[in-house]
């Protein structure tokens, strides 16, 4: 295949709705190609009867997918990155380079990784593809790249939910902060220690780009994809299409059979969670809302370390928001601008 360019992003903040996303876009790509899909809960057939099972064996979940027939350009890209392009602007944020990640995995495209041989799903027979990474910051530096959106939890929902995944991740580069087991850290620690700064390094990113070009780059809080799955990601889906469809006809069925009941029950007959790092009768996908039981100075901190680097703290949706007027009020702060 030829090297890859020009690249559509829908990148996600860690424990935010990425495999859901990989595996709803995944279906709707399966479904929209003729093919057929079987809910493993329920026993239903969805899509064509004749039409190819889908192969969720040879799945790995990506973070390149061939989106043929669903977007102008074949390949998508769905997971963690740092927001094309940002490297220009850099320097206007002091403390961005001297701050690293606490965990790998947050920056796939600027990891050094070997990009002449990206895994990428959903292509027949072709299970690699070249993409040239240089190419993608240039374009989307220039405001020439393709649509990007970053979806993004709360701060104190994600580092509750990636605290709960580091303590029982078998890698020692999750399960452990400064040598310490994560176990034995306290969970404010690890918070301001380690998962705030690195939320900071990959949000602020796109922040700073969606600034820069206005339209190109887009921010959806995760609560909102989650109070209205189909609404919202058939907008994410347009956005990154470049278009307004309406004719998403097979969504509604991908959302369906993305639910989390659905995709524990695919854990349960891969044999093993969907990310690859535990047996499926312990899922990496767990349900709770831990940062409802969090102190509320604890969130007044949070905003106040966020805000003193740089991110706009009015884009965060807490527990109990009204998700809708949420939009409403983003909507109109867009038009005023």
């Amino acid at each position: 295949m030829p090297a890859i360019n020009r690249l559509p992003i829908l990148a996600t903040i860690p424990r935010s709705g990425t495999w859901f996303l990989r595996y709803a876009v995944s279906f709707l790509i399966h479904l929209d190609r003729g093919g057929r899909i079987e809910d493993r809960l329920t026993g239903e057939v969805v899509g064509r009867p004749s039409g190819l099972p889908f192969d969720f064996r040879r799945f790995k979940g990506g973070p390149l997918f061939n989106a043929h027939r669903l977007m102008p350009h074949d390949p998508l890209f769905i997971g963690h990155t740092v927001c094309p392009g940002f490297a220009e602007t850099v320097d206007d944020h002091s403390w961005w380079a001297r701050t690293p990640f606490h965990v790998p995995g947050y920056d796939y495209l600027h990891e050094g990784l070997n990009y002449d041989y990206t895994p990428i799903d959903l292509a027949a027979d072709v299970a690699y593809t070249p993409l040239s990474v240089r190419a993608v910051d240039r374009a989307a530096a220039a405001g020439r790249g393709a649509p990007m959106a970053l979806v993004y939890r709360n701060p104190l929902a994600q580092a509750a939910s990636y605290f709960r995944y580091g303590v029982g991740h078998p890698n020692p580069a999750y399960n452990t902060l400064d040598g310490q087991p994560l176990a034995r850290v306290p969970f404010r620690d690890y918070l301001f220690g380690g998962a705030l700064p690195s939320y900071a390094k990959q949000f602020i990113s796109f922040q700073a780009m969606a600034e820069r070009h206005r339209g190109l780059v887009r921010l959806v809080p995760y609560e909102c994809l989650m109070d209205r799955p189909v609404e919202i990601l058939a907008d994410l889906l347009n956005h990154l299409q470049g278009t307004a469809r309406c004719d998403w006809r097979n969504l509604r069925h991908a959302v369906r059979l993305a639910r989390r009941e659905h995709l524990r029950a695919i854990e349960a007959e891969l044999g093993h969670s969907l990310d690859g790092t535990r047996a499926a009768n312990i899922s990496h996908m767990r349900s709770g809302r831990f940062e409802e039981t969090l102190h509320n100075r604890l969130r007044d901190d949070v905003i106040q370390r966020l805000q003193w680097m740089g991110v706009d703290t009015d884009l965060l949706v807490w527990s109990g928001d009204d998700k809708r007027g949420y939009f409403q009020r983003q909507q109109g702060r867009v038009a005023a601008e």
